[in-house]
């Protein structure tokens, strides 16, 4: 397993930025087009929407109101997605 770049030690980072600093454009086009995307996971929520959210999920039974909504985006998601086609 690759380690994460910022839990490096300095002097490691420093080598792997020298690296990239040095290859030629089409070099780092291919090693970037490897590399995988980054996707944020935090969506910002305004704090009575979030007490909302987690009264709701509390009587529904959820053990996290993330769950209940993450559960909610896909369903409309497939609902969109079919009538779309």
């Amino acid at each position: 397993m690759k380690k994460r770049f910022a839990a490096l030690a300095a002097t490691e980072r420093e080598k792997i930025e020298t690296r990239y600093h040095r290859m030629k454009p089409e070099q780092l086009d291919r090693v970037m087009s490897r590399a995988r995307r980054h996707v944020p996971s935090a969506i910002r929520l305004p704090a009575k929407l979030v007490h909302r959210l987690k009264t709701v999920a509390e009587s529904e039974g959820e053990p996290e109101y993330q769950t209940m909504v993450r559960r909610w985006i896909e369903e409309r998601l497939r609902k969109k997605t079919l009538t779309v086609r």
